[in-house]
């Protein structure tokens, strides 16, 4: 069973679950989380806790992939609980799927982190840093109360890259940046990556935006996700 975590707006996830065989892949939305999941999970037994996925019942162990394609759950998401207790029961559910997704242990294309439910969830800063440390040049930036500074983008070049599972989607970057991309995904232990890479002029490319959230609204990312998780473990 192949998990893809997402919302009801998101059409591109329903197209995704379709690439799989029929049956292989479920879609796991908060707007119908009282039918589309639901467990009772062991904190001591987690692997042979029962769960049920789109209405067939399994285990947490039979899970064999996740794609997550959403930061967050929202509280809007939530319309079948009272208004009042939207917030309280959207915080609850995310920090569940966020211990939930950690501890499986099946290919995941972007794991949790404490902070958010696809990926890094981390401020510039911080990322940066670790770019940085890994030898991929950043593109400077400024910061005002916390939030970056736009910068004049006049007589710049931009690049955005893709990396699945060590693959370049596409493979139209440079090499250079292909090897950046390689450095940021071992780095941050995150199987998908997609960055913005800067250019004034030439092969000087900067890393100037890094995203662990799958964009599955391109069909090359689609078709990558599910040719890495239909391998087998």
């Amino acid at each position: 069973m192949i998990l893809v975590i997402s919302n009801v707006a998101n059409e591109a996830a329903n197209e995704l679950v379709g690439m799989f065989p029929p049956g292989a892949a479920s879609l796991v939305t908060a707007s119908n989380l009282n039918r589309s999941f639901t467990a009772g999970i062991s904190v001591g037994g987690f692997s042979p806790s029962e769960i049920s996925v789109g209405g067939t019942r399994s285990c947490a162990g039979e899970i064999g992939g996740v794609v997550t394609t959403i930061p967050h759950f929202l509280p809007q998401e939530f319309y079948y609980i009272e208004p009042a207790d939207r917030e309280y029961v959207c915080a609850e559910v995310s920090a569940f799927f966020i211990y939930f997704l950690s501890e499986l242990r099946c290919r995941k294309l972007n794991p949790p982190s404490a902070r958010a439910l696809s990926g890094l969830g981390m401020h510039r800063i911080e990322w940066a840093g670790t770019a940085a440390g890994c030898g991929v040049p950043v593109r400077p930036f400024c910061v005002k109360n916390g939030i970056p500074v736009a910068e004049d983008a006049r007589g710049l070049r931009y690049l955005r890259s893709t990396i699945i599972d060590g693959a370049i989607v596409g493979d139209r970057a440079p090499d250079a940046v292909g090897g950046y991309m390689r450095s940021l995904s071992r780095a941050f232990a995150m199987p998908y990556l997609s960055c913005v890479f800067v250019s004034s002029g030439g092969d000087d490319y900067s890393l100037a935006e890094l995203m662990s959230v799958p964009d599955v609204t391109i069909p090359e990312n689609r078709e990558a996700i599910v040719r890495v998780l239909r391998q087998p473990p």
